[in-house]
């Protein structure tokens, strides 16, 4: 056997070696993602709902400024939106309290 022909067969054991040890090793892999609290999914998306709301109230304001809307009908409308995002607030407080306690907890356990 060659020096050459030996240190390739060096290198393929060295490849399997560090391929095979990931693969049947006992030890457990880490994980590439924590998973999702439903709690701080529902936060985000009242947030981006607040956000969508709040514009919409100022599209609303910005159509009735150029009479492309009545007044009887942005009344309506910003009425409605404007309990739309009032609701979204309350339960985005409410969220708020709760996902600080979980952490406050966690955080001491």
């Amino acid at each position: 056997m060659t020096g050459a022909n030996f240190l390739q067969l060096i290198l393929v054991v060295l490849i399997l070696v560090a391929v095979g040890i990931p693969l049947f090793s006992r030890i457990p892999p880490k994980r590439l993602f924590k998973p999702l609290d439903p709690a701080e999914e529902e936060y985000k998306h009242l947030l981006v709902r607040k956000e969508e709301v709040l514009l919409a109230i100022k599209e609303l304001e910005f159509d009735f400024k150029t009479d492309k809307i009545s007044q009887p009908d942005f009344e309506a409308l910003h009425h409605k939106l404007e309990e739309e995002a009032v609701g979204l607030l309350e339960k985005i407080d409410a969220l708020e309290k709760q996902l600080k306690k979980k952490k406050k907890t966690a955080g001491a356990a």
